[in-house]
């Protein structure tokens, strides 16, 4: 089974909590201290602000400073470009948006304003500190067979800010297969093979991130073999960034038997009956493929002395290896 994921981007609007720090009537009020959001959502952030006497001049946020120890406002830094606008009103209240966010955007902002009265200026402390996260798919058990079942999650590195509502799709399947953050699939068939991904949803942008492929294990010659002759098993798989070392295992030895895209069986007897998979692993991660059974028999009790029975893989999930925005086996 391959597993792919999906977000709908969301926006994050805080309730004030007290995050104040200030003297001589000089404060800024912070609408939390830490917001998690998905990468290409939009964020708001917002404070309020007192100041003892004179007029406001300008305000603005930022995350950092310049060579010459300025303060670079969000509005102009390049990071930032066409992303960043600022809601002021007369109630001292500021809220700054950020739209279509990166993980880059993974940093601690602060609001800071300048009245007309001599040392008029405050910056507050701590500010909100935002965490950027993809959404992917994580399953368990890490490996299903057929009658089996399996749950899958929409995973986040961090809690989610805002509760999204989480809808599960099937592709090549119109309708929703279900709703919230996990989807529980029971007695797995070879029907229930295929491509899955999860969305959170909300009325804004919708982000699509990489389908994922199965890795398939083919055997040549697929026909009848006596005992006493070869079979090979080759695994293949389409992962991005490529596979670059794959590995072999038979089920119920602890240890792999081989490594190698391919792997020889010659001389074949009855002991080499058995369960086959392969494990494709890249920079990212790993996946392990369906198993291949293999039964070899004596000529003497049958005429038909090899089969191969290829099960298709309904539900295994693995460690992605494509990593966070985005990441399985492709």
């Amino acid at each position: 089974m391959a597993l792919t994921t999906a977000v709908h981007v969301l926006v994050f609007t805080l309730l004030y909590v007290a995050v104040v720090l200030g003297q001589d009537g000089w404060g800024v009020t912070y609408s939390t201290k830490s917001i998690c959001a998905l990468k290409g959502s939009t964020v708001k952030m917002s404070c309020s602000y007192t100041f003892p006497s004179g007029t406001v001049t300008s305000t603005l946020w930022f995350t950092r400073k310049d060579g010459d120890g300025n303060f670079v406002n969000l509005t102009v830094d390049p990071d930032y470009t066409g992303r960043v606008t600022y809601r002021d009103n007369m109630n001292n209240n500021n809220t700054l948006i950020i739209t279509d966010l990166r993980q880059s955007d993974s940093v601690t902002y602060k609001f800071r304003f300048i009245t007309d009265q001599p040392r008029g200026l405050w910056t507050g402390e701590p500010g909100i500190t935002l965490t950027v996260t993809g959404l992917h798919v994580g399953g368990t058990p890490a490996t299903v067979t057929e009658g089996q079942n399996v749950t899958l999650t929409c995973i986040t590195s961090c809690p989610l800010t805002d509760n999204p509502t989480y809808i599960w799709y099937k592709k090549t399947v119109t309708s929703p297969k279900a709703s919230g953050q996990s989807y529980s699939i029971t007695n797995i068939t070879s029907e229930d093979s295929g491509e899955y991904y999860c969305e959170a949803e909300n009325k804004y942008v919708h982000l699509n991130s990489s389908s994922v492929s199965n890795i398939f294990v083919s055997v040549s010659p697929s026909g009848e073999i006596v005992e006493g002759s070869s079979v090979t098993l080759t695994c293949s798989s389409d992962a991005k960034p490529p596979v670059y070392k794959y590995t072999w295992y038979k089920k119920t030895v602890t240890s792999p038997i081989a490594s190698g895209q391919s792997y020889n069986i010659t001389n074949i007897t009855s002991e080499d009956s058995g369960e086959y998979y392969c494990e494709a692993k890249n920079s990212i991660g790993n996946k392990t493929s369906a198993v291949v059974f293999l039964m070899f028999l004596s000529e003497y009790t049958t005429p038909f002395h090899f089969f191969v029975l290829h099960r298709k893989q309904p539900k295994s999930k693995h460690r992605s290896l494509y990593g966070e925005s985005t990441k399985e086996l492709q």
